[in-house]
């Protein structure tokens, strides 16, 4: 439904750093953040949502502060996510566009993941969990749980000698496992060779650029729109906005992505057209939810790896606050 704009887009949202929970807890997750950036490692992980499994080839590089990333698809669609510091560059070479359903290129990786989690609010509360072997290597369990239903929890494995994220499960209201992101093969001794992060791919490409806080203020990205949330779970801001997408009809598409600073929801929003068929209602795949409706001549959708209560209750709250049309 949309354009190869979904397989990066989970790459792109920073969050604000603050974190309320155990010393021991905060310490392990500040580690794990720091070797998933500063560790030199190559290796093979499985992710898992639903009835899609992704096998990701992963080499990742510090030179002297410098970060480089290049991840390969194993099966299914040949794809490669490039990263030099704050510049993503995803690659699909068959061009096809991607369903709102689809996930990220390894999503929830190692070096992603801990960006994310370290910037835990204090909606979630750390606890520190049991020993565990993952990939060969014994590591330690942290457990990430939200306060309220309006958003899923986490348990991660760290491996216990390097403090690198070798596994992750996202976990619903119900503690059922939605996401399993694990290492099968990981090495960190290995060194990675500029061939090994240069792109051997060739076709469409989406370049990005992440943006730390404090760039572009929530007044300055408010001021892009007539339309507004007029409810959201508590801690969830306006953190991006963009409104260059193009629908497969031409139409113009805006999209706003909201965060607690750890999870995260996107609306987009787009002008009805006469012979235009659009998505409505409720509707899951594996842990991404999604709530379509239709609000001043226009088709919204709410999408987020967030339980279905939240973007259906986001989408009642959608407003056009504009001039009306003469």
């Amino acid at each position: 439904m949309r354009q190869q704009f979904r397989f990066c887009v989970a790459l792109l949202v920073l969050f604000i750093p603050t974190v309320q929970a155990e010393p021991a807890s905060i310490e392990l997750l500040e580690r794990m953040s720091q070797a998933a950036t500063q560790l030199n490692y190559e290796g093979v992980f499985a992710y898992q949502s639903g009835k899609t499994f992704q096998s990701v080839r992963i080499y990742h590089r510090n030179d002297d502060g410098n970060e480089s990333e290049r991840l390969i698809s194993l099966n299914g669609s040949a794809r490669e996510v490039l990263r030099s510091n704050d510049t993503v560059t995803c690659i699909n070479p068959e061009g096809k566009q991607v369903n709102v359903s689809q996930r990220p290129l390894g999503h929830g990786f190692p070096s992603d993941l801990p960006r994310r989690l370290r910037s835990a609010t204090p909606f979630y509360e750390l606890v520190m969990g049991d020993e565990d072997r993952i990939a060969g290597k014994l590591t330690q369990r942290l457990e990430i749980k939200p306060v309220d239903n309006y958003r899923y929890g986490y348990r991660l494995w760290m491996d216990k000698e390097t403090d690198l994220l070798l596994k992750s499960e996202l976990i619903d209201e119900n503690d059922e496992v939605l996401e399993t992101f694990e290492f099968t093969v990981i090495d960190t001794s290995v060194d990675i060779r500029d061939i090994d992060l240069a792109p051997q791919m060739s076709g469409n490409e989406m370049v990005w650029h992440r943006t730390e806080p404090g760039e572009m203020t929530t007044q300055d990205l408010v001021a892009f729109s007539y339309w507004q949330a007029k409810w959201l779970p508590e801690g969830f801001t306006l953190i991006a906005h963009q409104n260059r997408l193009r629908a497969n009809n031409g139409a113009h598409i805006e999209q706003r992505v909201y965060s607690d600073g750890l999870s995260s929801v996107s609306v987009f929003i787009e002008k009805m057209r006469s012979q235009h068929s659009h998505f409505y209602g409720g509707s899951h795949m594996g842990a991404v939810n999604a709530f379509g409706s239709v609000i001043h001549a226009h088709f919204v959708t709410v999408v987020g790896e967030v339980p279905a209560v939240t973007v259906e209750k986001i989408g009642a709250a959608i407003e056009y606050a504009g001039p009306e049309p003469k």
